[in-house]
C-alpha cells in the first residue's frame, strides 16, 4: 500500500494499518521525508495521520529529526492542523531543542504565548510549558518570566496543565533558578 492510500483511505486501526509505514520510515529517509511532506502540507486527513506516524517515529528515533528542525519550527507559523502543532512541540519538549539563536527566539516567543492562551487543547500548552523550562536551562535569566507566566496560568487551567507547571516550579528550584 502506498502512503497517500494509507493516509486518506483507511479510518480504522491505524495502529495496524501504518505499523509497516511507521517501521519503514524508521530506516528509510525517502519515505521519512515523504511523511513529513504529507503532514506538513496535504490535505486535512494527511496531516492529521502524518503527524501520527511521525510522532511514532521519533519516538523510536528521535535523531533522525534533527536536519528537519529549522522546518518544524516553520510549521508552528503556518500550521492547519493541531496534530502539526502537538507533534512539533511534543517533539522540542521531549527531545531535540536546536541552537540556533533565531529558532530559539521564535520558539521561546511561540511557547510563551501558547501557554498563556486558553485553549480546549491542553497538549500543546503542556508542551510548550516543557518548552521553555528546557530553554530556562540554557538562559537561567529567563528563570522569574516562566515562574510569573506559570502563577498566572495556574489560576485558571485543567489538572494536567497545573501538574506541569508545579513540576516545573519545583525543578526550577532544585536548580536554585527561583
Amino acid at each position: 500500500m502506498n502512503l497517500e492510500d494509507a493516509l486518506n483511505q483507511h479510518t480504522i486501526d491505524k495502529k495496524w494499518v501504518y505499523q509497516g509505514l511507521i517501521a519503514r520510515a524508521r530506516k528509510d529517509l525517502d519515505l521519512l521525508n515523504a511523511v513529513i511532506e504529507k503532514a506538513f502540507t496535504g490535505n486535512d486527513k494527511e496531516r492529521k495521520r502524518g503527524c501520527w506516524i511521525l510522532h511514532h517515529v521519533s519516538d523510536a528515533v528521535p535523531d533522525v529529526f534533527k536536519i528537519h528542525s529549522r522546518r518544524m519550527v516553520a510549521q508552528l507559523k503556518i500550521a492547519e492542523t493541531n496534530a502539526e502543532e502537538r507533534f512539533v512541540l511534543r517533539y522540542f519538549s521531549k527531545y531535540y531543542l536546536p541552537k540556533d539563536e533565531e529558532i530559539e527566539g521564535f520558539l521561546l516567543d511561540y511557547c510563551f504565548e501558547k501557554m498563556m492562551t486558553p485553549s480546549k487543547i491542553q497538549a500543546p500548552r503542556i508542551y510548550s510549558m516543557s518548552i521553555a523550562y528546557r530553554m530556562v536551562k540554557r538562559y537561567p535569566e529567563l528563570a522569574q518570566e516562566l515562574e510569573q507566566s506559570i502563577l498566572v496560568i495556574m489560576e485558571d487551567c485543567n489538572a494536567g496543565l497545573k501538574s506541569r507547571g508545579r513540576r516545573v516550579q519545583a525543578d526550577l528550584r532544585a536548580l536554585g533558578l527561583i
